[in-house]
């Protein structure tokens, strides 16, 4: 059972991240945590889709495999590991991770407990000025 403070997650605003993604986008990792069709309709320029199977998510919440161990990409591989020590992940969706067991809530859980900076996209995702 996650702790509270596995599920809380520091809001940044859209405005913080267009300057973000101006400045350094190397040193951050854009999550998009919604399925893989509103991905498709829209999303964040240089945001990644974590879409996985249901399984694959389960196991990852166990602690069983790794993040970048559900990536195929070397490219993003090479991203997350990076930025794993130095830099910071972005996730959003539509809302706040509430539910532990969505995926916004599983990845929020997993990367602080690996130790990682992670912060959550404030609001709904309608941010035509970052698409």
């Amino acid at each position: 059972m996650p702790t509270d403070s596995e599920c809380e997650c520091d809001l940044v605003s859209k405005e913080w991240l267009l300057a973000k993604l101006r400045s350094d986008e190397r040193d951050t990792v854009l999550i998009d945590c919604r399925g893989s069709n509103e991905y498709s309709i829209s999303h964040i320029r240089s945001a990644v889709n974590f879409s996985i199977p249901s399984i694959m998510l389960r196991r990852l919440a166990a602690g069983k495999i790794e993040l970048v161990s559900t990536v195929q990409c070397k490219e993003l591989k090479a991203r997350i590991t990076h930025c794993r020590t130095r830099g910071i992940f972005v996730l959003y969706g539509d809302g706040v991770p509430r539910d532990p067991d969505s995926v916004h809530g599983i990845l929020l859980r997993r990367l602080k407990q690996d130790g990682v900076q992670v912060v959550c996209l404030e609001g709904m995702l309608y941010a035509p000025c970052l698409t």
